[in-house]
């Protein structure tokens, strides 16, 4: 939720009407997000905006919701000059909104990822941004690929999740008896896969690093981040996103049948790591749209 709801860096992106109205009420309004897109049509003062958008981590607890929606014109998605369909964001208030009691999950119960659903709203011009304009805010950070800001959240999420599964079994492994005899620390084979596992997510969280710093290096500079450095932020963190998965199975099996029992820490993990393993940013499609680009082709995928 500390990830999923940090989306301050909207401010950049507003004009000062927008940035005003959203934090008229304190410093800390909390977000909603979603970004299966949407449909806005154009009209005076604004856009009509519909869609539904399902596991909205956080919405019951937000001030506002932020989606992603196409626009359509003559009922087709307008195209940008570059080509490509027109998709904004659009920051909607709480009572602009229906959400629908959707979210029975066998992990991560506590995100209240539920569905929303709006129909035919207005939208102001002042509360829709657009990604292809350079930020209103001319501070570094936001000089380089604004989604850059929120895309490696959900990786540093999940490699969290899977130490967290190591240290659990690391902490097991002392009492827990084996069938061979001596205990579970004692066994080589757990050794060697606590080893070679910390080993593989140390090495997945440095270069998910390097990889969010050359991004930032080249906000510092005052210039966008090339689509090799986009490619390379995806691939790091497609790469976090199986070395997690890997070591998630690996401590579960390690830990035998107490990974089972409900209330084990290991057994919880295991379910909030798969299913934040789940999100649409470690879908295997962004992996492959970064070797598209090592390719010289077009990645294929939006908001890359």
């Amino acid at each position: 939720m500390v990830w999923n709801t940090n989306w301050g860096f909207l401010a950049a992106l507003l004009g000062e009407a927008g940035t005003a109205r959203i934090w008229a009420d304190g410093p800390d309004p909390i977000f909603a997000n979603a970004d299966q897109p949407g449909t806005a049509v154009v009209t005076e003062g604004g856009y009509r905006l519909s869609g539904t958008w399902k596991r909205v981590s956080g919405v019951d607890r937000a001030d506002w919701l932020v989606v992603v929606a196409v626009v359509a014109e003559d009922g087709s998605p307008r195209l940008t000059q570059g080509g490509t369909p027109d998709v904004r964001l659009f920051a909607l208030s709480r009572d602009q909104l229906s959400v629908l009691d959707t979210g029975d999950v066998s992990g991560m119960p506590g995100t209240g990822s539920n569905t929303v659903v709006v129909d035919d709203v207005l939208v102001p011009d002042e509360l829709v941004a657009r990604f292809d304009v350079p930020a209103r805010t001319q501070r570094p950070l936001y000089h380089g690929f604004i989604p850059a800001l929120v895309f490696p959240g959900c990786s540093a999420v999940v490699l969290g999740v899977a130490q967290s599964a190591v240290d659990e079994i690391v902490a097991l492994a002392t009492s827990k008896s084996t069938f061979t005899g001596g205990t579970l620390a004692e066994s080589a084979r757990a050794q060697a896969t606590v080893a070679r596992s910390e080993a593989a997510l140390q090495a997945a969280r440095l270069l998910l690093l390097s990889a969010a710093a050359t991004v930032d290096a080249a906000g510092e500079k005052g210039e966008p981040a090339t689509l090799d450095q986009r490619a390379a932020l995806h691939a790091a963190m497609g790469h976090a996103t199986e070395v997690s998965r890997e070591v998630l199975v690996a401590m579960y099996e390690l830990g035998g049948s107490a990974s089972i029992d409900r209330g084990n820490p290991v057994e919880r993990l295991f379910r909030d790591g798969m299913v934040a393993l789940q999100h649409a940013n470690h879908f295997a499609p962004f992996l492959e749209a970064a070797g598209r680009v090592r390719f010289g082709f077009d990645p294929g995928v939006p908001l890359f």
